[in-house]
């Protein structure tokens, strides 16, 4: 079974054995395989994330934001949250349900952080267009406190 998305009209379809030759909705071509999609893009995150103690990575290009409240906390605890981040490996279909590795929790001084990736195109004014665009396609990624979502 496999969920299928329209980039043309956005209408979604999941189909048990079949791959759509176009959208039903819209008859457009411009179909997507969303589990492919979320697996390409949960690589790509998490490669971004492992590089971020590293100064970043060459070819999933970023920025990383801290929060206001972790930044409080002081530069030691935003370099021990920079790295449990970087090194999470912890996904499950409960903390990942879409499979795209864009959220976690992680735990930093017995203190609850959340870290999520959104991804923007290169002006970072926009969603990205097409995520696994590597050269249109920009990550951020935020850290923060619980109580700042």
């Amino acid at each position: 079974m496999a969920l299928y998305q329209c980039n043309g009209c956005g209408a979604a379809e999941t189909l048990v054995s079949v791959v759509p030759e176009s959208c039903s909705a819209c008859g457009s071509r411009a179909l997507v395989n969303m589990s492919i999609q979320a697996s390409a893009i949960a690589e790509a995150n998490d490669a971004f994330r492992a590089a971020i103690p590293f100064q970043g990575h060459q070819t999933y290009e970023g920025q990383v934001i801290f929060s206001g409240g972790v930044e409080e906390k002081g530069m030691l605890f935003v370099v021990l949250a920079t790295r449990a981040v970087a090194e999470f490996t912890d996904f499950t279909e409960l903390n990942d349900p879409s499979g795209d590795h864009s959220f976690g929790v992680v735990h930093v001084n017995e203190m609850e952080v959340f870290w999520a990736i959104s991804l923007y195109n290169k002006t970072y004014d926009a969603a990205a267009d097409d995520p696994l665009d590597d050269d249109d396609t920009r990550r951020v990624l935020t850290i923060y406190l619980p109580h700042e979502h």
